[in-house]
């Protein structure tokens, strides 16, 4: 198949990948797959199979504004795509983006299925502070959201939480979950992760790694450790990523100095992907600290499968798609007296877990993704 993706994100200088790279990138092994750039971020550029095309006029680091503005360049740069290319499938999972390549891809006669990683108007708004934008934004991509939704051919979600949102907007969908490169992400020495970040054998060490925004409550994270210190007088909290959009990471920083906890907290910066398992090496317990039910109700989180392939106990708020895996690895919380009480009590129960996570490998979230692809590419009825 010849296949053109348009992700949710900058595919090439993006510095966190998404279910978008891991699941095409094995895609591209076996299919002639077109991915349009987005120049959004300045990370280094990343290698890749897929056949890149620059859509980028006018370069911005404001998401709205990049997407606003290059709006009409996107859809002149994927319709001659599809036209030249000779397209057999569209795979979209951008707001404005996506509406573009799929007015382009009905031209042609094109089958179209929407990816939806998370819930657009939802993670369009939280980048912002002010009430009234934040409310403008998520009016706007709802309305967007619900136009590309209802003109796919297919739309497939994250989890079945989701899926069961977009059933309240009419629209059917299925879930496949994001999932875990097991080729990286697996058990290691400890002292390999704790080497790297200068943390003593016997500290206890709760992680966190991903992309540091406020759809994360880390400064609730930071505000517990008093409690946990009281226990623990070891504990360290590791925070592994780095903002993209936002100025939170300094603000982490500067309420870790207020406290006196700026020896307790370690803010390791941007890490390289295939490095991440060592540092998650260095973590007792990892964390998934979603800030509202919006988030976790729809969770299904690309690093609660990362974490658990390294062994590692998960603490995440109520999230029914991760739930109801089942896995031993799992705890939940509600509040912060909850997450210090399961704190306490990996603290004084450590032991080593074992979670199944080969069915969540992302070659079987590929070939999931392509069954669906060559059902729609044949025009047979998809269950």
């Amino acid at each position: 198949m010849k296949i053109l993706l348009v992700s949710t994100q900058d595919y090439i200088h993006h510095p966190v990948p998404s279910r978008h790279h891991y699941i095409f990138e094995y895609l591209a092994e076996r299919h002639d797959v077109y991915v349009p750039h987005f120049h959004v971020s300045e990370g280094p550029e990343r290698e890749t199979l897929l056949k890149v095309f620059e859509a980028t006029k006018y370069y911005t680091k404001n998401p709205v504004l990049h997407y606003t503005l290059n709006a009409p360049y996107h859809y002149r740069v994927m319709e001659k795509i599809i036209r030249e290319e000779g397209i057999d499938v569209v795979v979209a999972g951008n707001v404005l983006a996506g509406t573009a390549v799929i007015k382009a891809a009905r031209k042609h006669g094109v089958p179209v299925l929407f990816d939806l990683k998370d819930w657009f108007p939802d993670s369009a708004a939280i980048y912002y502070k002010n009430r009234l934008l934040r409310k403008i934004i998520h009016k706007t991509v709802l309305e967007i959201t619900k136009y590309n939704l209802k003109n796919s051919d297919y739309i497939t979600t994250v989890s079945p939480a989701l899926v069961d949102q977009i059933r309240e907007c009419g629209f059917d969908s299925i879930s496949i979950p994001n999932g875990v490169n097991t080729d990286y992400f697996k058990p290691m020495d400890t002292m390999i992760g704790r080497n790297l970040c200068g943390i003593a054998e016997g500290d206890f060490v709760i992680g966190f790694l991903g992309t540091i925004e406020r759809r994360f409550e880390l400064d609730k994270v930071i505000k517990t450790l008093p409690d946990i210190l009281e226990f623990r007088p070891d504990a360290k909290l590791l925070v592994v990523g780095g903002s993209l959009f936002t100025d939170y990471l300094d603000e982490l920083k500067a309420l870790a100095k207020s406290m006196g906890l700026a020896d307790k907290v370690i803010f390791t910066g941007l890490v390289e992907y295939k490095e991440l398992p060592k540092y998650i090496s260095a973590m007792d317990v990892c964390t998934i600290p979603l800030s509202t039910s919006e988030w976790y109700g729809i969770s299904m989180s690309n690093k609660f499968f990362e974490y658990s392939a390294c062994g590692k106990p998960v603490l995440i708020k109520p999230a029914p798609g991760i739930m109801a895996i089942g896995w031993d690895n799992t705890f939940v919380y509600e509040d912060d007296a909850g997450f210090v009480e399961k704190i306490r009590y990996i603290a004084e129960n450590p032991r080593e877990y074992s979670p199944d996570v080969d069915p969540y490998s992302w070659r079987r979230r590929a070939d999931d993704l392509e069954k669906i692809m060559e059902g729609l590419v044949a025009g047979k009825k998809i269950e």
